[in-house]
């Protein structure tokens, strides 16, 4: 709004990029996601160049996951081993699974960024944007 005059009506259309995309490292850091503004749409229908400091999402960080497929890897091998060669192949079993799930882990990425449907964003103009009335 600029006075009386609607520049943009509210949910007018806008269009942006992708600035930035990680996929995250297999142990270390996590998946993120950036996202900034291009064109806005005006309430007379004409469209308008934008620049927008970008919008970043991180993803939720997976330790707990990742605890959960070394200690299942752990307790299986203790049952395995201890099967197959009592209270020593129990032992050995544990090392054995654990060891299969620090790899699993190691081996895996975490949980991807994502900026979910319909949600509320808040950007910034990062250059003037000068808008004649007709």
């Amino acid at each position: 709004m600029d006075g009386d005059w609607v520049i943009a009506k509210k949910g007018a259309p806008v269009e942006g990029v992708v600035t930035d995309s990680d996929p995250g490292g297999r142990v270390k850091g996590v998946a993120s996601i950036a996202v900034a503004l291009k064109q806005l749409t005006l309430a007379d229908g004409r469209t308008v160049a934008i620049s927008t400091n970008p919008y970043s999402k991180a993803a939720p960080t997976s330790r707990k996951s990742d605890a959960k497929k070394i200690g299942i890897g752990a307790g299986a091998g203790a049952v395995i081993g201890a099967i197959a060669g009592g209270g020593k192949g129990a032992a050995i079993g544990a090392g054995v699974g654990g060891g299969a799930g620090t790899a699993a882990t190691m081996a895996t990425r975490g949980e991807p960024a994502v900026i979910p449907d319909e949600s509320l964003l808040t950007f910034r103009l990062s250059a003037p944007v000068t808008i004649m009335q007709r």
